[in-house]
């Protein structure tokens, strides 16, 4: 059986509440799932998207001024038609994810993180997976927790927006409202929830700070 680990992302996670229903630091929420996390740049608030485009307040929050935004949203949206950038905000080569950090989003409190997985369960995290090439080995970084996800058309479900964290009275989170456990636990729990909540798999991930 094949053991070795693949990055299958990147994403830029601005700082986030914890939710009311984990432990943790308030303002240190950390997770890949769109479902209860925004993750930069927001694809629908750049410009040429029609019903977000040009928000004033979306310039504000994280641009010197409109001319740097459209500039930003030109080289995203490039990405995008590449197939290079996820509508949910993932990045699919480190080099991209670390560029648009550094560029436009390091000074507003946001976090890099890398998610990687075995690579056996790689295909799960995207319908376009034949297409996409994975970075080998496990993710560099700060490792900071593991979380279990799922893959639901245009981004990731989280075990926890589905309360299946509760089928657990022996799991931990940290700070970061991650499971503060062994990929290997993870993984068994992955293995058990499957078939509950959203009709996904669900795919034990580890999640590393880049930045």
């Amino acid at each position: 059986m094949d053991n070795s680990f693949v990055a299958i992302g990147y994403y830029i996670c601005p700082k986030t509440g914890t939710p009311s229903y984990l432990d943790g630091d308030p303002d240190s929420f950390i997770s890949v799932s769109d479902c209860i996390s925004d993750h930069e740049p927001q694809i629908v608030y750049c410009h040429g998207w029609k019903s977000h485009g040009d928000d004033p307040e979306y310039i504000g929050r994280y641009f010197s001024d409109k001319e740097e935004y459209i500039k930003m949203s030109g080289e995203i949206w490039e990405l995008f038609s590449q197939e290079l950038f996820s509508m949910d905000g993932r990045f699919w080569r480190k080099k991209d994810a670390v560029y648009f950090y550094k560029k436009y989003f390091a000074a507003y409190d946001c976090t890099l993180v890398a998610v990687s997985t075995r690579e056996r369960y790689s295909a799960l995290s995207s319908d376009n997976s034949e297409n996409q090439e994975y970075e080998s080995g496990e993710a560099e970084g700060e490792f900071i927790g593991c979380d279990i996800i799922g893959r639901d058309i245009s981004g990731f479900h989280s075990f926890l927006c589905n309360s299946l964290h509760k089928k657990f009275d022996d799991i931990s989170f940290n700070k970061y409202g991650l499971l503060d456990e062994s990929f290997e636990k993870a993984e068994q729990m992955a293995e058990k929830i499957q078939g509950m909540g959203e009709p996904v798999d669900w795919i034990p991930v580890m999640i590393h700070k880049l930045y």
